[in-house]
């Protein structure tokens, strides 16, 4: 099998330089791969559904904040 087939397919995203560096210093500490920080945080979110409504309750008001 070629090397281009077992390679993950990724995207990038733009974060604030404040969160990237929270995500990059919790990774690290924790000898993680932001990666798949990222990947536990959505698998997280889609599977508690509590979560999942306190995380859409804080970004509204964050969007909120920086409309104003």
């Amino acid at each position: 099998m070629p090397s281009d087939n077992a390679k993950i397919e990724k995207k990038k995203v733009a974060l604030n330089q404040k969160t990237y560096d929270k995500l990059k210093d919790f990774s690290r500490f924790n000898g993680l791969k932001l990666r798949l920080v990222v990947d536990t945080f959505v698998d997280l979110l889609e599977g508690d559904e509590v979560l999942r409504q306190e995380v859409i309750k804080l970004t509204l008001a964050k969007q909120d904040q920086n409309q104003e």
